[in-house]
């Protein structure tokens, strides 16, 4: 629970618009102890009230349309009109507090009637407690005839329905975790072809997460057969490239087209040969046999005479042979281009890595084609020659032939492509592999989870999770309950304690811290212990003192708490407020109330924080040293503020004389001797507020020597009048001027002129300094009560 930090109070008795930022400073907040000084009808009182409303949940009855609202330390805010909701464990004394509980303190007549200590309400007590038993019902694992069902009975139902939902969600998870690990496991990490011997689960959640965000298949088969092959390679010799030449086909087809249509013609012709091609070949070639070899015909025997082989010789010109020679040796060199392409390419697909095998064969094809079609050209050249060679007389026109030449050489680039991308796949053979052997992997374990129904699985998971967790807030809500109402009854049962112990505590109290060892509580039945008297010197005390009243109420109340400060569940939980406890006691007793809360409260540090008022200055000076929880301690002031007609409490910060002096004296003197050092130099740091100060120090000064005068001589009514003796009869001048005009507004035109700034330092020097001459112990005193150096000047 949080502490209380700051209050706002837009209407409540005296209080009326009362903002907290504006009248203490939004940097302030109440702390560990908060101490509060007000005179009577400041306030106090009906700021206890406020405070009371927080521990009964509700609101005063005696305060018209209260507002207020306080900031906690979490920052969260409780409103007066939602104080039911309100978890602050709070304890409030103050007057409404006496007559609740101890209301016979205000008999008219002050008399004294036995009365209930600590255990009055226990009937309804019990009856709560009853009421909360009956809803949780009997403890089901109690073995009984008969059961009254209650909430235990239906926390044990639904967390039965848990452990089953549980179970369930458990089994699930269970079912799918295996089959993964036993694919990760067993399958995957176990198979050569993925090289992975570290896979486990963890890892297949990975893939699996990576196959959803891709939307990964498995691969068909061709794929899978392909990657199988490139990670089962292995390295290939580099590839030699080809010559990118483009045939000569062009260049063939201008040559033989030239001598296809060159026209010659015999000397003296043969009619009868030029008539006849085939005769006139046979002729052709009977001549290579016979001239100069034989005079006679080998066919017919007929002698072969000079005039005929002239004839012959005219008939077969020079011409003619120099082209039929040209023919024959053009022939020649396209049967070896015809032939040239066979040998280009010296290799085929296995020489490839698998990856491309299937783009080199479908190159290699188109090679062969193109190869084909290039010898089919180059032979339709050559049966052209033929056939003017077998009728050389005759010339020939060439049609046009298609040439796949640039066919040639744009395919002799892409598989060129093909060799240099085989080659550098060398280098990254490694890398493809583990990419090959990923995707198998992948392609598996996506075949997998289709096996499986994997995202049915998911979704069964799932649902079986979100029916879990409905039972479980279900079974905790019932649980939450019940354990609600069993701290409720813990707590209704730490208030149905034993009487007489409450009653020894307050004993103990008046006797341990008040020395009223005659003065106690006594039970008047002592077999029920709920009714006391007050036993005074031995016999029953018929009425009270005021001071006696507030001792017993007190101790009371310190009783009434004790086992809240003590309570080991919640340790450290408790807020107090107490509002003014010393009514009507003496100094004594006022030290014995300081004495109270320092020792049960204060010094064991077991309360959360600690609000306490006060009206005295007696009581101001002791609470001031209570102890804190963590050396943080507030003090403020509770004023009555009138503006024009209206009066309304006010709740500030305390001024400086009462939080850090005894008494205003302490703090006047460290106002003038603070200029005092700074007049002579002793301190580097500039006093605060400086301007303000030097129109303050003449009223300090008079006021300071007030005091001084009065208890060096009080022997007077105007302390002033004793200033002579002071300074033996001799007051200097400016010093009556700095203290009766710059104090008072004496003469009406000192208010027009601004303060004589070096006037009033020369003043302040003249004070201390007399009183260090005249009265060194009183002077070291006072340095040594504000905290001065004593060895210092």
């Amino acid at each position: 629970m949080s502490k209380i930090k700051k209050l706002d109070i837009n209407n409540f008795g005296s209080f009326k618009n009362y903002i907290w930022n504006s009248s203490v400073t939004p940097d302030c907040e109440f702390k560990d102890i908060n101490i509060i000084y007000g005179r009577n009808y400041s306030g106090k009182t009906t700021l206890s009230r406020i405070f009371k409303c927080i521990e009964n949940k509700s609101l005063h009855t005696d305060y018209k349309s209260p507002e207020f609202s306080f900031t906690l330390e979490d920052s969260s805010i409780i409103q007066s009109n939602v104080l039911t909701l309100n978890s602050l464990d709070l304890c409030v004394y103050n007057t409404d507090f006496v007559k609740e509980n101890l209301n016979w303190l205000h008999n008219e007549d002050g008399s004294i009637e036995p009365f209930t200590v600590l255990g009055g309400d226990n009937n309804a007590i019990e009856i709560k407690v009853r009421e909360i038993t009956d809803k949780l019902g009997d403890n089901p694992d109690e073995e009984k005839e008969e059961y009254s069902k209650g909430l235990l009975f239906k926390l044990k139902d639904e967390k039965e329905k848990y452990n089953i939902s549980f179970l369930l969600h458990k089994e699930l998870n269970e079912e799918l975790e295996n089959k993964l690990k036993k694919k990760a496991n067993q399958e995957i990490k176990t198979n050569s072809l993925y090289q992975n011997v570290n896979y486990r689960i963890n890892n297949i959640r990975t893939d699996i997460e990576t196959i959803k965000a891709s939307n990964i298949q498995k691969l068909d088969d061709e794929s899978t057969k392909n990657l199988t092959k490139l990670i089962n390679e292995d390295i290939k010799l580099d590839i030699k490239i080809l010559p990118e030449q483009k045939p000569n086909f062009k260049k063939y087809f201008l040559e033989v087209q030239e001598i296809l249509s060159r026209k010659i013609k015999p000397s003296n012709p043969i009619q009868d040969l030029l008539n006849d091609n085939l005769l006139q070949e046979w002729v052709r070639s009977g001549r290579q046999y016979h001239e100069n070899k034989r005079e006679d015909c080998a066919f017919c025997g007929n002698h072969i005479d000079e005039q005929l082989w002239k004839k012959l010789d005219e008939h077969f010109s020079k011409e003619s042979e120099e082209l039929r020679r040209a023919i024959t040796k053009t022939i020649d060199l396209l049967e070896v281009a015809k032939n040239g392409l066979g040998s280009f390419i010296n290799f085929n697909e296995e020489y490839f890595y698998s990856t491309l095998q299937s783009n080199i064969k479908s190159s290699l094809d188109k090679w062969k084609i193109l190869k084909s079609t290039y010898r089919d050209n180059i032979e339709k050249l050559i049966t052209q020659l033929n056939s003017r060679l077998k009728d050389i007389f005759t010339s020939i026109e060439l049609l046009p032939i298609d040439d796949a030449s640039n066919n040639i050489l744009e395919l002799i680039k892409d598989i060129n492509e093909l060799i240099k991308t085989n080659n550098l796949k060398t280098t990254t053979l490694p890398k493809d592999q583990s990419e090959a052997r990923t995707k198998l992997r992948l392609s598996e374990i996506s075949k997998f989870l289709a096996d499986i129904d994997y995202n049915k699985k998911l979704e069964n998971i799932e649902q079986s999770k979100n029916e879990e967790e409905r039972l479980k807030a279900s079974k905790d809500v019932i649980s939450t309950i019940i354990e609600q109402y069993q701290e409720d009854i813990r707590k209704l049962q730490t208030e149905l304690n034993d009487e007489s112990k409450g009653a020894e505590l307050v004993n103990e109290y008046l006797e341990k811290f008040f020395g009223y060892n005659g003065f106690k509580l006594v039970a008047e039945d002592e077999t029920t212990g709920i009714k006391y008297k007050i036993i005074r010197d031995g016999v029953e005390a018929k009425n009270l003192s005021e001071g006696e009243c507030s001792l017993v109420s007190f101790c009371y109340f310190i009783a009434k708490i004790k086992d809240k400060l003590e309570d080991e569940v919640n340790p450290n939980s408790l807020i107090l407020y107490i509002d003014d406890p010393i009514s009507s006691l003496d100094n004594n007793h006022i030290f014995f109330i300081f004495s109270l809360i320092e020792s049960i409260i204060t010094k064991p540090k077991k309360y959360k924080q600690l609000f306490i008022s006060t009206h005295n200055l007696d009581f101001l000076k002791y609470i001031k040293r209570l102890t804190s929880l963590n050396d943080e301690t507030s003090h403020f002031i509770m004023e009555m503020e009138q503006k024009q007609n209206n009066k309304r409490s006010v709740l500030r910060l305390m001024p400086k004389h009462l939080k850090d002096y005894t008494t205003e004296f302490n703090y006047l003197f460290n106002e003038i001797y603070k200029l005092y050092k700074e007049v002579n130099g002793e301190r580097s740091r500039q006093i605060e507020n400086t301007y303000n100060q030097f129109y303050n120090i003449p009223n300090n000064i008079r006021k300071f020597l007030e005091y001084y005068l009065f208890y060096k001589y009080p022997n007077t009514n105007s302390p002033l009048d004793n200033l002579d003796k002071l300074f033996n009869d001799n007051v200097p001048s400016l010093l009556n001027r700095v203290v009766n005009e710059y104090s008072h507004l004496t003469f009406i035109d000192r208010g027009w002129s601004p303060i004589d700034v070096a006037e009033v330092e020369e003043c302040v020097k003249i004070v201390i300094e007399k009183i260090k001459e005249k009265d060194v112990e009183q002077y070291e005193a006072l340095k040594q009560s504000i905290g001065a150096d004593t060895n210092a000047n």
